[in-house]
């Protein structure tokens, strides 16, 4: 019970619930893209696509970083570095499809993290 107080576990948990609201938050905007009936791709906008391409893909790195600080142990790193080494490259591909399916892509927006990659 007294790892429930320490500081690592209520930061790991705070880091991963922002990575969910955000994977959850980017999955919705996905899923309302297209009316029922309609077909055809579209950019998503709001929320974190703003900033990035993938940000569901963002969440779910941020969330695996938060459980590794809040489990602070070797297995809840290896994980977070595992899950960004297989989401970065579908971001990067992502993004890439999407700039060569729109012409008008926002040209400041990246992979998968703000204002860097």
């Amino acid at each position: 019970m007294e790892w429930l107080t320490d500081p690592r576990f209520i930061l790991g948990m705070m880091v991963f619930f922002i990575g969910m609201a955000i994977n959850w938050h980017s999955d919705a905007i996905l899923i309302n893209l297209r009316k029922p009936g309609e077909t055809g791709y579209k950019i998503p906008m709001g929320g974190m696509f703003r900033w990035v391409s993938c940000p569901n893909l963002l969440g779910e790195v941020i969330e695996w970083v938060g459980f590794g600080i809040l489990t602070w142990s070797l297995p809840g790193l290896v994980f977070a570095i595992w899950t960004f080494a297989n989401v970065v490259p579908r971001a990067i591909s992502h993004h890439r499809w999407y700039k060569e399916k729109f012409p008008e892509y926002p040209k400041d927006r990246k992979a998968v993290i703000p204002g860097i990659w």
